[in-house]
Order: C-alpha cells, then sequence, then structure tokens
C-alpha cells in the first residue's frame, strides 16, 4: 500500500506549508523590528538637536557673550563703546572707535572666535587714518 503525504488543500504538502508560513512570519518579524528601528532613530533626532544647542537663537547668544567677552580682553580695543550682535554666524558691530586700526583689531579678535562666519561694521570712527 502507496503512503500518502497529507496535503494541504493547494496541491502541496503540509511540511512545505508550514515553512512557508515560518518564513512569512519571520520575514514580518524583520519588518517590524526595521520600522521600530525607524521610528527610534526619527524620535531621537530633535532629542538630539535640543540637546546640544542648535536651536539659532540659544547659538548666537553663546556667539554674541563669547565675542564680547574676547573684546573685553582685547588691549586694543575699546569694548564698552561697542555693541554686538549676532545671528546666525553673522557678527554685527556697532558703536564708536577712536580709529581705523582699531576698527580692524576688533575684526580680526571677533573672526577669531569659533564659529564666526563674517562681522559686519556699523561703526563711527572718530579718526579714521589715526595710528596708534
Amino acid at each position: 500500500m502507496a503512503r500518502t503525504e497529507p496535503r494541504d488543500g493547494f496541491g502541496g504538502a503540509r511540511a512545505a506549508g508550514a515553512a512557508s508560513v515560518a518564513s512569512r512570519i519571520a520575514a514580518i518579524g524583520v519588518a517590524v523590528v526595521c520600522l521600530a528601528l525607524l521610528i527610534a532613530a526619527a524620535a531621537a533626532t530633535p532629542a538630539c538637536a535640543a540637546r546640544t544647542g542648535t536651536a539659532p537663537a540659544d547659538g548666537d547668544a553663546r556667539l554674541k557673550a563669547r565675542v564680547e567677552t574676547a573684546l573685553a580682553s582685547a588691549a586694543d580695543v575699546s569694548a564698552e563703546t561697542l555693541t554686538v550682535e549676532a545671528a546666525g554666524g553673522v557678527v554685527t558691530l556697532s558703536g564708536r572707535l577712536a580709529s581705523g586700526t582699531e576698527q580692524q583689531s576688533a575684526g580680526a579678535i571677533v573672526r577669531a572666535v569659533p564659529g564666526v562666519r563674517d562681522v559686519l561694521f556699523s561703526l563711527t570712527i572718530d579718526d579714521p587714518g589715526a595710528r596708534p
């Protein structure tokens, strides 16, 4: 008497059908894990940005403070007569300086501060041609 294997109703053996179902379940499991990782990465991105202080207003305030500190510690610049503004790495100096040489010194000091991309001047120079 010939032995027949049980069929799954679609012309295949049940064992083959069970293997197919198992591989489908494994594929779904992998897809679920990948989706969970993508969701976790997307959720972590704003948290990382906030933690590193990349908010523009916060970064501008820090840059302004660093520039003011650098100018205040300079012996050849009258920092008390200057106003510093920072926006997106661009620093604007306004106020009054005694000479063009003092303006050049102030510009060099500001450009040396990390995070400064450009320096703009809105200054009144008492004696543009004066040398120290």
